[in-house]
């Protein structure tokens, strides 16, 4: 057997030109398989961390009826036990960022537009979605100011500019009647028009005394620095936390929708990998036939000579292996760095399509992904395919005609 690897790696360097041309289609395949689901992935990590930071956050922490009638009678006690308990998880819990927020009826002058007004803490909401990085108009607010931020289609609907003053009113906590006026002191712009047509910002404790929910929040979220271990700290939490009073809920729980869209993408994705597979496959299984048809003298002249043909087929079945070997690790030394370069350097997209990504809440520029996983399964399928393509050669070698083929 060692005689074997020993003329098939020496068979390989004999021809240097065959060599490198079967080892190129191997190569172009792998980092056209790169390419494609590093892009592919990219696209994927961003829609995720843009739903995550813009809306859901990695986790929440609930009340245990507000998931299933979001009301603001089902506002979450932000007291000592959850403190506590998450304390214990500061580790993994990278920060928080509380929130409470109700429905309320926006009005200046005559003008009167139902509104959803958020109370944040603004250092927080900051960390996680840069809302700060959208401030158009005036300055945001700190904890202890008393002045709103509104966006800027809520500005244009009612007519309000910064200095302005804006009332408030809706329904508070059990009942209670949610009344005030709030100085406009920045005007923030969103990409999404329902979110710029609708959102209204006070500082936590404003807007907490605003719902008469003192101490009091719809949602707590949690961010993570690692999101392979959201399912699992959410079972530790419910499994600390009383479930009569809290529910945890990650954001695939949150956003069932999103999720199916995700699942779909995914599937759709399958298909066109499948496809760019079967391409890559046919291609090396080109080469191979290209290079097999060269060789038919070469293996005429062995097998009359006295080398068995299954001796012969394992020597054609390790030349595919090495040059698939050297064309998968040649292939990956190269698509990496080029995929780490336009992970950093994304492609911008064009005007139009990149208002439209704009106007769904995304950067205009096409993302790639430099997850590990990508380089190694892309790797081990091209590999495996070329394996699958070498036993032509074998079939080759046992069906051929001595004879003719010493002719040729």
């Amino acid at each position: 057997m060692k005689l074997l690897f020993t003329l098939a790696w020496r068979n390989l360097w004999r021809k240097k030109r065959r060599t490198f041309i079967s080892v190129s289609s191997v190569l172009f395949a792998v980092v056209l398989a790169i390419a494609l689901m590093s892009l592919i992935e990219g696209t994927r990590e961003i829609m995720i961390e843009t739903t995550i930071n813009n809306s859901t956050g990695h986790l929440q922490v609930q009340d245990a009826l507000y998931f299933d009638e979001p009301s603001m009678d089902h506002a979450l006690e932000y007291g000592d036990e959850l403190k506590e308990v998450l304390s214990e998880y500061s580790h993994i819990i990278s920060y928080t960022v509380p929130r409470i927020q109700g429905f309320c009826l926006g009005a200046k002058d005559v003008g009167t537009r139902g509104l959803l007004v958020m109370g944040i803490v603004p250092e927080k909401e900051d960390r996680m979605n840069e809302i700060s990085s959208r401030l158009t108009e005036g300055e945001f607010f700190n904890d202890d100011d008393q002045f709103a931020v509104i966006a800027s289609g809520v500005a244009d609907l009612l007519g309000i500019s910064v200095g302005d003053s804006i009332l408030l009113m809706g329904q508070g906590f059990q009942g209670m009647t949610a009344a005030g006026i709030f100085r406009v002191g920045g005007i923030v712009e969103f990409p999404m028009p329902e979110q710029n047509n609708s959102m209204v910002y006070l500082p936590l404790r404003e807007a907490q005394i605003l719902f008469s929910a003192y101490d009091r929040l719809n949602s707590l979220i949690l961010m993570v620095d690692d999101e392979r271990v959201v399912d699992g700290l959410a079972e530790d939490l419910r499994e600390r936390l009383d479930e009569e009073w809290y529910a945890v809920k990650t954001w695939e729980e949150l956003l069932p929708d999103a999720v199916a869209a995700l699942e779909a993408r995914d599937a759709q994705v399958k298909v066109f990998a499948w496809i760019l597979y079967i391409v890559a496959g046919f291609g090396i299984f080109g080469t191979i036939i290209t290079m097999m048809y060269e060789r038919l003298r070469e293996f005429g002249i062995l097998l009359s000579i006295g080398l068995k043909r299954a001796q012969l087929s394992v020597i054609c079945l390790l030349e595919t292996i090495f040059m698939s070997l050297i064309g998968v690790l040649c292939g990956v030394a190269i698509g990496y760095p080029i995929m780490f370069w336009l992970n950093r350097n994304p492609i911008p997209l064009g005007e139009e399509i990149g208002e439209v990504m704009i106007d769904m809440g995304f950067d205009p520029v096409l993302p790639f992904s430099v997850a590990p996983d990508i380089f190694i399964y892309q790797g081990i399928t091209i590999f495996f395919i070329a394996l699958v393509v070498s036993l032509y050669p074998v079939r080759k070698v046992y069906k051929l005609d001595v004879i003719s083929a010493a002719r040729k």
